[in-house]
């Protein structure tokens, strides 16, 4: 796409959290770049003073800076625009949506690959595109403007919504209902049976059968290899904007709130209730049925083995407050120091009672 500095300015200045233009505003811009590969018609971002001083010597047609160095915008160029952004972090993720962001329909798929199974109920959008090999069974439901791709599987009267990606090598498991405007990231399972086993005097085990679903909110991204297992009765939820990264594991009944971060590594058992806007570092473990309030930061590797009632930043294995977590690890760092003393201090002390004797 080729578009002038002033007609994206004048079409995106208040979506995209941009405040002012100057310099070449017929400035052409063909898309986005970082500053090492940048070049004529790029667009590029410099969050801060630092990203703003690796620029010096590049070409380039156009840039994005925060507020705060709007001082700085007359330092660059005739023949560059210059855009100011009110949250620079947004501008940038925002304007690469609109610019520089992967065009999934150029496959090469007009429609359905002849390839494709789909049983012969199912509708498929005019506007959906569907990959080789992929599997779509009966009583499923598919929305529109949806790119399935390669190898997919979607098992029987699952629902997904509008404006769905689900990368190549993802199953769908039956009645799982995947939300409007959601990204499924390659060879990640939805809707696969909880680990639900009962034993019996001789330790055979013996499944329970997992006869809920998995209901997915809108605008959620799911990564690579994630599994999200299905509800022994009801539904394993995920809510609205939670976006959850790859290899992450997420069992039977856990319901998670709205606009989460999860990080990679994430491993939460079974019955969890964890609250909106919970951010998970990498590596981060529950233990089942724990319950986690809204805004919660855990970090460090956090091991979670009962209920976070209060929002802030929790660290560590079992968890601490942030606060203590950090003293804590202070003290470990000194434990050994600490044995030296109090062995010269019970030595001391033992030769004062002898002496005390004598």
């Amino acid at each position: 796409m080729k578009i002038k500095a002033k007609d994206l300015f004048k079409e995106n200045a208040e979506s995209c959290y941009l405040i002012s233009l100057t310099g070449n505003e017929k400035a052409v811009i063909k898309g986005m770049a970082s500053f090492e590969s940048a070049g004529p018609g790029d667009l590029v971002v410099a969050p801060t003073r630092k990203a703003l001083e690796k620029q010096k010597g590049k070409k380039f047609s156009a840039i994005v800076i925060p507020k705060e160095l709007e001082e700085d915008a007359g330092q660059f160029p005739k023949d560059t625009a210059v855009f100011v952004s009110a949250a620079i972090e947004l501008s940038h993720a925002l304007l690469k949506q609109k610019l520089g962001d992967h065009d999934y329909s150029t496959a090469g798929w007009e429609k359905t690959h002849p390839s494709a199974i789909i049983h012969e109920n199912v509708k498929i959008p005019a506007s959906t595109t569907i990959g080789p090999g992929a599997v779509i069974e009966k009583g499923a439901v598919i929305g529109k403007n949806c790119r399935i791709m390669a190898n997919t599987v979607i098992e029987h009267y699952a629902i997904i919504g509008n404006n769905v990606i689900i990368h190549p090598g993802t199953i769908i498991g039956w009645e799982c209902q995947i939300g409007d405007d959601c990204m499924i990231f390659s060879n990640s399972v939805i809707g696969g049976d909880g680990f639900g086993f009962s034993q019996d005097q001789h330790f055979n085990h013996h499944r329970i059968p997992q006869t809920g679903n998995v209901i997915i909110g809108k605008n959620v991204t799911v990564g690579a290899m994630n599994t999200i297992d299905r509800g022994t009765y009801e539904a394993t939820t995920i809510g609205d904007g939670t976006i959850i990264d790859n290899m992450c594991h997420i069992a039977h009944n856990v319901k998670m709130g709205k606009n989460c971060i999860i990080c990679a590594g994430f491993l939460c058992a079974g019955s969890c209730n964890i609250g909106d806007r919970v951010v998970a570092s990498g590596g981060a473990m529950l233990k089942d049925h724990v319950n986690i309030c809204s805004d919660v930061y855990l970090m460090h590797r956090a091991g979670v083995v009962q209920d976070i009632k209060e929002p802030g930043m929790y660290a560590g294995s079992p968890v601490l407050p942030m606060p203590r977590y950090v003293k804590s690890n202070a003290i470990y760092a000194q434990l050994d120091e600490m044995r030296q003393k109090v062995r010269e201090l019970s030595g001391q002390k033992s030769l004062s009672n002898k002496s005390a004797e004598l």
